[in-house]
């Protein structure tokens, strides 16, 4: 007889836990929202640079100190472009059908001030060469040769020289947090975003 009683509360608790598990994940499907989609823009042809900065976000330096940073990228078009058979032209346009243009990007970190009333710190990250992708919060990526607001920017590194074409290398850098603006720069003047 102890047996059956004992079956019974074994299968009675683990009942009760799994009505609990689908509970929770019920209601936790409720109150997630839904990701803001991206406004992606297309970088147009003519820009001579296109600058980005991200969001602010915590950084650890030395000696235990946590400080307030944002990165501005430089992004100057080449010549040189990258050629793929294995990816498809999106929807949006048949820019890519040219093949993805390479970057030459700057990235720089500006840290806030250490002291009020102190000026911003600045600090060369990276250069290097690359292609151009977003990635939305969800991690899904975007065509290349595309930036928006609240993305993460994502540049596949290349190796370029010889002729107009160019190799990506499988490294990728991406921003530190979502881009928070862009500014695209062309010879007769710039356009803000």
């Amino acid at each position: 007889m102890q047996t059956k009683l004992k079956k019974a509360f074994l299968w009675s608790s683990l009942g009760g836990l799994t009505i609990g598990a689908v509970a929770a994940a019920v209601l936790d499907r409720r109150r997630r929202k839904e990701a803001p989609s991206l406004e992606v823009r297309a970088i147009p042809r003519g820009s001579s640079r296109v600058v980005l900065w991200t969001e602010r976000f915590p950084v650890d330096q030395q000696g235990g100190i946590r400080r307030a940073a944002h990165d501005a990228y430089v992004l100057e078009p080449t010549p040189f472009k990258v050629w793929s058979v294995l990816e498809r032209p999106s929807a949006a346009g048949a820019e890519e059908t040219g093949g993805s243009t390479i970057y030459h990007v700057t990235c720089v970190r500006y840290f806030d001030p250490a002291a009020p009333g102190g000026e911003e710190e600045e600090q060369l990250i990276d250069r290097f060469y690359g292609t151009v992708a977003i990635r939305d919060v969800e991690g899904n990526r975007h065509a290349r040769n595309r930036v928006a607001r609240g993305g993460i920017l994502e540049l596949a590194k290349c190796l370029v020289g010889g002729s107009v074409n160019g190799i990506e290398t499988g490294e990728s850098h991406r921003s530190a947090a979502p881009i928070l603006n862009f500014r695209f720069e062309s010879r007769s003047g710039a356009e803000a975003q």
